[in-house]
């Protein structure tokens, strides 16, 4: 059996995150041992974070579309046909899996539990850098071929363009809205790559329409054209800083509110109902072709702290009737994991836990610190 090499190699084009784009250690050590269980008749290999669900790690690009990707850290080729590769751009690569067809799927940490990400993120992929004129060539031959645009490619092709919506250029909105009238809207949903502000102005270019205006509100989840665009309840407040000040309680931190004229309301309330202002502030915009978007938000809630446990969640309201708790998150700095053991603080003489999206603030009382100390090992928190 012929080894793999990394495409990584082939490239020097690609631009992405730190620390993606260049051959990974996590991935060599995974070749090494998957390598020999490669159906041989097989020659791509891609390593996916997101559990396999495929027959004997064997994909198709008619069908698993989500196992897309554009890093070349992530994808290997055997040596043999590596060897005969000129220096690979984004239409190359989607020549290659059009080429093979098929390809080797295998997780890169199998049987381990999700990491929530500090703090929430959406993945970023990179790009090579392509010209909107590309995509067009590119989709017209991809379409020759299989009668279509397979979803699998456009997922390829929408992580690659996203760079392009992060510009000044508004000359470039014809061509880009041309190019997006060949992805699905659940293909742009569901990528996983677009922050929800961005999001509804990539839809609104496709349609030619405010989409904000024509979204429908079911269930926590808002709805364009009867496809969920994104959940409310999952779009969290971000915890970076919980502080005492003057017997008050002062939680700050980040937070996308990607809605600019809604009849949605978010707000604070505590463990008896007593409801506390949300202070909003914006945060530096990011350009989406010329226009500044305002939608992310420094927030700030205070409330008073006393002997008593007290707790406090964040909420939306939709039209003054339906309302529901927002999720939370904690930036790495306080070491606060929702949903797992590590769910719990110390701090000021407080124990800080946040559980089923409610922060909980109790008074730290020797009891509490002996049951800490025979529960966790001591270097796990700090007094």
């Amino acid at each position: 059996m012929e080894e793999f090499v990394c495409l990584a190699r082939y490239t020097e084009v690609y631009r992405g995150p730190e620390g993606s784009g260049t051959v990974d250690a996590r991935c060599e050590g995974r070749l090494s041992r998957v390598e020999k269980r490669t159906d041989p008749a097989v020659n791509l290999l891609v390593f996916t974070k997101e559990p396999c669900e495929c027959r004997n790690h064997v994909a198709d690009v008619r069908e698993h579309y989500n196992s897309a990707t554009v890093d070349p850290a992530r994808i290997y080729l055997r040596k043999n046909l590596a060897e005969k590769l000129s220096p690979l751009d984004f239409p190359g690569l989607c020549r290659l899996f059009a080429e093979e067809g098929r390809f080797a799927l295998w997780e890169l940490d199998p049987g381990q539990p999700e990491k929530k990400a500090y703090p929430y993120k959406k993945r970023d992929e990179g790009s090579f850098g392509t010209e909107p004129e590309t995509y067009v060539e590119l989709s017209g031959e991809l379409r020759e071929k299989y009668g279509e645009l397979l979803p699998f490619f456009q997922n390829m092709i929408i992580k690659d363009m996203l760079p392009l919506f992060y510009g000044e250029d508004a000359s470039r909105k014809p061509l880009l809205r041309k190019i997006l009238a060949d992805i699905d809207d659940d293909i742009l949903c569901g990528t996983g790559c677009i922050y929800e502000d961005v999001l509804l102005k990539i839809l609104s270019l496709k349609y030619g329409e405010d989409v904000e205006e024509k979204l429908v509100y079911r269930s926590g989840k808002l709805k364009y054209q009867n496809l969920t665009v994104f959940p409310l309840k999952e779009i969290p407040f971000v915890v970076s800083e919980i502080k005492q000040v003057k017997g008050r309680f002062n939680i700050s931190g980040h937070v996308l509110l990607p809605l600019e004229h809604s009849e949605i309301e978010y707000y604070c309330m505590d463990n008896r109902n007593r409801r506390y202002k949300l202070t909003l502030e914006d945060e530096e915009g990011i350009c989406f072709l010329g226009e500044i978007l305002h939608r992310r938000k420094r927030f700030l809630v205070e409330f008073p702290a006393g002997k008593k446990p007290a707790g406090i969640r964040f909420m939306y309201c939709y039209r003054g009737m339906y309302q529901a708790r927002v999720r939370m998150e904690f930036t790495e700095a306080l070491g606060m994991v929702p949903d797992t053991r590590h769910n719990f603080r110390m701090q000021d003489g407080y124990l800080w836990k946040t559980e089923k999206r409610i922060l909980f603030a109790a008074p730290l009382q020797l009891r509490t610190r002996i049951k800490l100390f025979f529960t966790f090992p001591w270097k796990s928190f700090t007094i």
